[in-house]
């Protein structure tokens, strides 16, 4: 009887093709667990600085930390295996995060060189990985080769980047950004010729990172009304509205996204993944949006805290319209293909209105108002759902 290979070779998986059914591993859960830290050191850093540079250093610190994610995940996907290697590996990039955590509170500051080297080491390890199973599996030779060159380059520029002084440190982290965001661009016609991603795990992983980064809302409601003196009825009030908001931005993406996978082709693949980076950051930002709200004495918000939750919100129920777009069609589906995203374009619409116009706007009214938008959404998803017919 055949025994099972201590140390394994990566081969590409090729579950999708077989109708295998495959479910997140516990150790992706726990390396997931690593990311906690990390969205609750950007939510913060942004609470922090509110303001439009504030928002643009967010999204600078913000990249690296998701795709350090995102290589994980998708080397995951492509290769996992059960040998020891895979355990191995995943603790190093776990040391790769948790550096990246420790750097991030002033990653632009102080710690802008521990936070690129931290950067550096978990990409070298998944740019070494990806090279491995091109090595071992010649179907992936030619994606390899183009990942192995884009992120070489990019870890280049990161190396570099400790060498200068900002702003130059970080016009080379723009530059490694932006190679390795394109890299799997460069491989697109290859990649369309290799097994399928998996329309089961993946749908189920990035769910499970929205949750973490959801977390971080409520997080910021507990820990804006823990430092309040006394928890006035004002004061609770807000904090009901803004987990209601957290919750409501759960109940959509999970009712009208998770629950479905990408339509079938690497295009469809490419764009749904990709939406997934403006909406994780939007809703992080949420986050701080509501640390920043409940903290304010003032009866009227000031204007950057307001545009700050108003456009987060906003952009999160954009990015959710376009994922309908990706998403794959069962006959019996329930939304509309075109009503269902239209009222979310809408309610968007109406958060930035909030943001630009709300002038005056205290945190119950304009959280309320808020709500209200997501209302729009949860209501017209419960119709759909419970007035469906049921086989039978």
């Amino acid at each position: 009887m055949a025994k099972r290979q201590l140390w394994q070779k990566p081969q590409l998986r090729t579950d999708e093709e077989q109708h295998i059914h495959r479910k997140v591993t516990w150790l992706e859960l726990f390396f997931d667990l690593i990311f906690v830290v990390v969205v609750a050191e950007l939510s913060h850093y942004l609470a922090k600085h509110v303001s439009l540079d504030g928002v643009g250093s967010f999204i600078l610190l913000f990249l690296p930390v998701w795709w350090v994610w995102i290589g994980a995940t998708y080397y995951n996907e492509r290769f996992e295996t059960e040998g020891l290697e895979n355990r191995i590996f995943t603790f190093l990039q776990i040391l790769g995060a948790a550096s990246l955590a420790i750097f991030t509170h002033d990653g632009l500051g102080k710690t802008s060189v521990g936070f690129a080297l931290s950067y550096v080491l978990s990409r070298s390890i998944v740019t070494y990985l990806w090279v491995r199973g091109g090595y071992h599996d010649r179907r992936f030779l030619p994606t390899a080769k183009r990942f192995g060159l884009c992120f070489s380059i990019s870890i280049a520029c990161f190396i570099l980047s400790v060498f200068v002084s900002p702003p130059q440190r970080f016009v080379l982290w723009g530059i490694g950004l932006l190679l390795d965001i394109s890299a799997p661009l460069f491989a697109y016609r290859h990649q369309a010729q290799l097994p399928k991603f998996s329309s089961s795990k993946l749908p189920e992983r990035f769910g499970l990172f929205l949750i973490i980064v959801l977390g971080e809302s409520v997080v910021a409601v507990v820990q804006g009304l823990a430092a309040k003196p006394e928890l006035s009825p004002q004061a609770a009030g807000t904090g009901v509205l803004a987990m209601a908001i957290a919750f409501g931005m759960w109940w959509i993406y999970f009712d009208f996204v998770a629950r479905r996978s990408p339509k079938s082709g690497i295009f469809w693949a490419y764009a749904w993944a990709y939406l997934h980076m403006p909406l994780v950051m939007a809703v992080t930002a949420t986050g701080a949006g509501i640390l920043n709200v409940i903290a304010s004495e003032q009866a009227g918000l000031p204007d950057p805290a307001r545009m700050l939750i108003s456009g987060s919100v906003a952009i999160s129920l954009t990015v959710i319209a376009m994922l309908e777009n990706t998403l794959h069609r069962e006959a019996d589906e329930p939304t509309h293909p075109h009503l269902s995203p239209a009222l979310k374009l809408i309610a968007a619409a109406g958060a930035v209105g909030l943001g630009i116009w709300g002038t005056g706007l205290g945190a119950i009214a304009l959280l309320a108002l808020l709500f209200g938008l997501l209302a729009i959404q949860m209501v017209y998803g419960l119709i759909v759902w419970f007035n469906m017919e049921l086989d039978g």
